[in-house]
């Protein structure tokens, strides 16, 4: 029972999110899971990035996760770039500017998105808006 009372709750909830988004990466891997059809812009987004970090030829957004768990959003998430550019839901850390990202109602901030509404083909900017 102490292991729930130590304050470190936020901890099993960031493991069990990241566990369940690696399960994601597998089955998208396998074709059962759909990819987002501008993930090739999305990744070389990442790999021009200040914060990519080559571990084992597999590139991170920032340390990998389970290296550094506790982190600000200006370190990067820690996840594999690749697999979270093909992820439909994620979205980047930080905006343009390198500042943490925001999203609220009207949008988001993120590096992403916002060029996705800036250069990337049509259909990329229509499926930003329409998630």
């Amino acid at each position: 029972m102490s292991c729930f009372t130590c304050g470190r709750q936020t901890s099993w909830r960031e493991l069990s999110r990241a566990m369940a988004k690696s399960a994601a990466a597998r089955f998208r891997g396998i074709g059962m899971l759909a990819e987002r059809p501008d993930w090739p812009a999305r990744a070389a987004l990442c790999e021009r990035c200040p914060l990519r970090v080559i571990r084992k030829n597999v590139s991170y957004c920032g340390t990998p996760y389970l290296t550094q768990t506790r982190r600000d959003p200006t370190d990067g998430c820690g996840c594999p770039t690749i697999a979270k550019s093909k992820d439909p839901a994620e979205h980047c850390p930080l905006d343009s500017h390198h500042r943490p990202a925001t999203r609220a109602v009207g949008g988001c901030t993120c590096k992403w998105c916002d060029n996705a509404t800036a250069g990337l083909p049509a259909r990329a900017t229509k499926l930003s808006k329409t998630r």
